[in-house]
């Protein structure tokens, strides 16, 4: 075999290794998966997942998931709840609900209130909804929307003022679209 020869099979072997290794761990990539309701979330290394059967610091309603805390800084988290929101007319009259009145909150302040898109396979229609909380503990939150089989789902962020945009990109975003359903 003459050494062009030997390169090109080279070439093609390392590229075939590296294919294989993103495709193995696209499949063993840590992730929450709720069979029930057909969701699942990735999980980074950057994250800390809390569920009703492994609580740590949470307390867990019937509507809740499970929570994702970002190791680095625990204020900034994201709860995936069930919601009240059974259905597209009811996201509809939920988004001109918020656009109209907010939420009726002391030191309540709406940011936006708008349609979005959340996950994949295939991505789901979605009302976002962005506030801030004044008071002692000043928040700023994202909830964002969505129906999924015939259920209603909450993605709640929260995070300190000063640094929602920043962690709405780094954590918040990459979760939402990375929601899969199955």
């Amino acid at each position: 075999m003459n050494k062009t020869m030997l390169a090109v099979l080279s070439g093609v072997l390392v590229i075939l290794a590296l294919a294989w290794g993103s495709v193995r761990s696209a499949e063993t990539e840590p992730r929450y998966t709720n069979e029930r309701y057909g969701l699942s979330i990735p999980l980074s290394q950057d994250v800390r997942l809390y569920t009703p059967e492994n609580p740590g610091p949470f307390t867990f309603e019937g509507k809740n998931l499970c929570i994702l805390v970002n190791k680095w800084k625990s204020s900034d988290l994201i709860m995936l709840n069930r919601s009240e929101i059974p259905d597209e007319v009811e996201l509809d009259n939920f988004l001109l609900k918020m656009q109209a009145t907010g939420l009726p909150q002391p030191g309540y302040r709406k940011v936006a209130v708008r349609y979005t898109t959340v996950g994949d396979n295939p991505p789901k229609r979605a009302v976002e909804h962005i506030f801030e909380l004044g008071g002692a503990a000043p928040r700023t939150m994202r909830q964002v929307y969505f129906t999924h089989k015939g259920q209603g789902f909450a993605l709640v962020a929260t995070s300190v003022p000063d640094r929602f945009e920043d962690i709405n990109k780094t954590f918040f975003d990459p979760v939402f679209r990375s929601l899969r359903f199955e």
